[in-house]
């Protein structure tokens, strides 16, 4: 059997972990709006938050690798033999139970924090396309790359340039 401690310990990272990947959730769906929104000052300050919230994660992480691997070691398991449903083995039927659980309520947090991860960068790319397109129609205004020749007719080169908005000379 696993020692209580241990499986405490587990658990209550398991929990933070949680915690932090639902609050990164959160200020994921603030990103999603902030974007939306076009306010680059707030986006940033979001960012730093969810920057700062990642890095505790990591920390967790490499917390819970480290209680997995003193469980390993107790139990004289190889690499390939340490699981989740062979740990479960070694612990009683609640400490499974909740183990599951929170394992369960920690890989739903991570999907939701995925999905709304794609659709953010989704955002940004068709902020970043959008952006692109009003340069280069503010980059090209004034050039005499006309669509249309002096006479209103449209000119007939073969490589001209449209612009988003013609203008008539």
């Amino acid at each position: 059997m696993i020692d209580a401690q241990i499986v405490d310990k587990l658990l209550s990272v398991l929990e933070r972990e949680t915690y932090l990947y639902v609050r990164l959730g959160e200020i994921a769906v603030q990103i999603q709006e902030i974007i939306v929104m076009n306010d680059a000052e707030m986006l940033s300050k979001r960012i730093n938050e969810e920057d700062s919230l990642l890095k505790r994660a990591e920390q967790l992480r490499q917390e819970r690798f480290s209680i997995l691997m003193q469980i390993k070691t107790s139990l004289h398991l190889s690499d390939r033999e340490l699981t989740l449903g062979k740990l479960l083995e070694f612990v009683s039927e609640a400490d499974a139970a909740l183990i599951q659980e929170q394992r369960k309520r920690l890989a739903d947090a991570v999907t939701r924090l995925e999905n709304i991860n794609k659709t953010n960068n989704a955002l940004v790319k068709y902020s970043l396309d959008l952006n692109a397109k009003f340069m280069n129609l503010l980059v090209n205004i004034g050039q005499n790359n006309t669509v249309y020749k002096p006479s209103g007719k449209i000119s007939d080169q073969p490589n001209g340039k449209k612009r988003l908005l013609d203008k008539k000379v």
